[in-house]
This record gives structure tokens, C-alpha cells and sequence, in this order.
């Protein structure tokens, strides 16, 4: 049998555009979609600012109007009505799609993929038990990690407390007083009830060692010697590593990269989630001449590539460039910036709350 369309990657990326395709009336296409994992899980948090509609209410774990950044002891509140901080529960989003799913899917889970090779008609795709064949790849695979290039790496885990501890309105997204040695460095606080968060050590920087247990020393001592918490159950634990720098994309006829593995995601603040599904939407629509449009703009492709170079030159001013970008009088306009939906007014609002020098000089290097 050869598959029409076969979708490498059951996360984020390869179960949106999954999404996308069921949408498609009077589809014959068969669509098999591949992953190693055995079954699914809680094993992702993706978090943005609902300045667009989306069909994934239900799968929220929770939203806030009130978020907060700190640095140097000081700390600003912000409180956005208008742009709620959503988050998604990764696994109501995976039963949510499975469930979706009509009769011309395929699922196939436990499927480690050796080798793809491509022939005159169809893609060849090897794994362990059988070769798979097919006219269209869609690969959402993680790529391999560059420890020469910035990421934005980080660690979390999600804890439950025995007392009443988290104002449970409130997101912590950025804390930047501690450890700015080797990066960019800040604390995130995501708290889903009074006695349960996720706890996040966030750094952009490159990735000299991503060692699970600096990670979690960095949290333990945040949390004990910072909030004072010393009674706490983990529940889980998620890692990940997105990268601040645009990889060549290799797509080729009938072969699409997609995810991260496709740079489907905002350079300057790691925000994934909304872009795939955009992302996704295109590729749904335009699925037969394969002319599909970036979700991200030019123009933030430019501000983001420019603030990077900042940001690699100038490391240790980054935090209080970040605590001035998030003015309380033009809150609206910082989330609209950061979710890519700004204005050019917008634009003039946030970037007056920047260094000119600094930024100017990496302009014109």
C-alpha cells in the first residue's frame, strides 16, 4: 500500500496538521502518521497569549489576566483582559486529535525510523520491522541539537504543595534575580491552584552542557532558598531546548519539514504553538501545489534575527532590557509585539523602551 500523505512525529507540529487535514471535506487521502513514543502523556506545557482564536479551548489547563517580571528586586504586574496567558495541557491536546481522527488515519506508535530514501513515485520509509511508502512527507522530528548556536533550554517541574502557597491568578513569566553567569537567566512560575505549579529554570545561551542535574539544583535552590518552599511533591518533569537561530531548512518536492525541525517558531521568545497552527492551516489549504506561506513575517524575521545579535553581545545589560520592554502603560501593545500580531505603532511603542545605542550598532555591523 502506498500512503498519500504520511506524518512523521505525533507532537505538537505532526497532530496540528493531523487536526488540520481532518477539517478537509469529501478527503480520500490515506494519512499515516509515525512516532517512536509508546503511548502518549503529559510531557509538554505550550503557553502564549490568546490574541487570535484557536480551537483548542478545551484543552487548556488554565488562563491568566495577571502576570508579573522581575529583576533587581523590583517587579512590575501586569493585568491584559483583553490577551489572556493560556496554556495547554499536552495531553488533552493529544486525546482531543486522536479523537478527531477519521477512518482514512492511520496511527502507528512504538516506530523508530532508520532511514528515509526517496524513488521515482513514492518515499520509502524504513523502520525496524517494515519499510512504509509514500507520496508525501510531512517530518516533525526533533533536530539535533547544535551546541555551538543560542537556544532558549530550559527545565521544569510541575509540583504539588500540602498548604496553600501560589497566588494562583498570577503568572511569574520572568525572574530574572539569580545566577546570570553564563546567559541569560530567569525563573517561570505557572501556577495552575494555590498548591500547584510548574516551576521552569529558563536560559538563552548556547548549549555548553545540558545536564539534567544543574537543572534541577538550579530549581531546588530557587525554590528553598527564594520562595521558602521546602514541602513539595513533583509530579512530572519536561526539558527542551528551542533554538534562537534559523537552520537551513531542507525541504525538497513532496518532502516538508515542519515544528521546530521547519523553524515554525518565534526566534526571540521561543512562542511555538500558535505558528504551528497557522502553519499547519496553510499547508491544510494548500495541500495540492504545496505553496505554503510562512506564519512569521519578514518583519518579525528581522526584528527577531537584530535582537539576537543584541542579545549575543550583550548579555549581561539583556535583563534589564527585557524589564524595560514590559512597560505597565503599553501592555497591550508589548503582547501584541510578542505574539506577532503588532501594529506599526505597536512596533514604535516597544522598540522606544530599547537601548538605541546597542541596538543601533548591531544593525549596521
Amino acid at each position: 500500500m502506498i500512503y498519500d500523505i504520511a506524518i512523521i512525529g505525533a507532537g505538537c507540529a505532526g497532530l496540528s496538521l493531523a487536526y488540520q487535514l481532518t477539517k478537509k471535506k469529501n478527503s480520500n487521502q490515506k494519512i499515516i502518521i509515525l512516532d517512536n513514543k509508546q503511548f502518549f502523556t503529559k510531557d509538554r506545557t505550550w503557553s502564549f497569549w490568546k490574541t487570535n482564536k484557536h480551537d483548542f479551548e478545551d484543552c487548556l489547563d488554565k488562563q491568566w489576566s495577571r502576570f508579573n517580571i522581575k529583576f533587581n528586586n523590583k517587579k512590575k504586574i501586569f493585568e491584559s483582559l483583553k490577551y489572556p496567558y493560556q496554556t495547554i495541557n499536552s495531553l488533552k491536546f493529544y486525546k482531543k486529535i486522536q479523537q478527531s481522527l477519521t477512518d482514512n488515519f492511520e496511527l502507528k506508535l512504538n516506530t523508530k525510523i532508520k532511514k528515509i530514501q526517496q524513488t521515482s513515485n513514492y518515499f520509502e520509509i524504513f523502520s525496524k520491522n517494515e519499510v512504509i511508502k509514500s507520496k508525501f512527507i510531512f517530518d516533525s522530528r526533533v533536530p539535533k541539537l547544535n551546541f555551538k548556536k543560542l537556544y532558549q533550554h530550559f527545565f521544569g517541574i510541575e509540583i504539588q504543595t500540602d498548604k496553600d502557597f501560589f497566588d494562583s491568578e498570577e503568572v511569574s513569566l520572568m525572574d530574572f534575580d539569580c545566577d546570570q553567569k553564563h546567559g541569560v537567566h530567569f525563573f517561570y512560575i505557572l501556577p495552575f491552584s494555590k498548591r500547584k505549579a510548574l516551576i521552569e529554570t529558563t536560559w538563552l545561551s548556547k548549549l555548553n552542557n545540558l545536564e539534567k542535574k544543574k537543572y534541577v539544583d538550579e530549581i531546588k535552590n530557587y525554590l528553598e532558598k527564594k520562595l521558602k518552599l521546602k514541602r513539595y511533591h513533583i509530579i512530572r518533569e519536561e526539558i527542551g531546548a528551542i533554538p534562537m537561530f534559523r537552520k537551513k531548512n531542507e525541504n525538497k518536492k513532496g518532502y516538508i519539514n515542519i515544528g521546530l525541525r521547519g523553524n515554525i517558531n518565534r526566534m526571540s521568545t521561543g512562542y511555538t504553538f500558535p505558528y504551528i497552527q497557522k502553519h499547519s492551516e496553510f499547508i491544510a489549504r494548500s495541500i495540492k501545489n504545496f505553496k505554503i506561506n510562512s506564519p512569521i513575517s519578514q518583519k518579525y524575521e528581522f526584528l527577531d534575527t537584530l535582537f539576537i545579535k543584541v542579545l549575543q553581545n550583550n548579555t549581561k545589560v539583556m535583563p534589564s532590557v527585557f524589564f524595560k520592554i514590559f512597560d505597565e502603560n503599553n501592555q497591550d501593545s508589548v503582547i501584541r509585539f510578542l505574539s506577532s500580531n503588532s501594529s506599526f505603532y505597536d512596533d514604535l511603542k516597544v522598540m522606544s523602551k530599547i537601548p538605541k545605542l546597542i541596538f543601533l550598532k548591531q544593525m549596521f555591523n
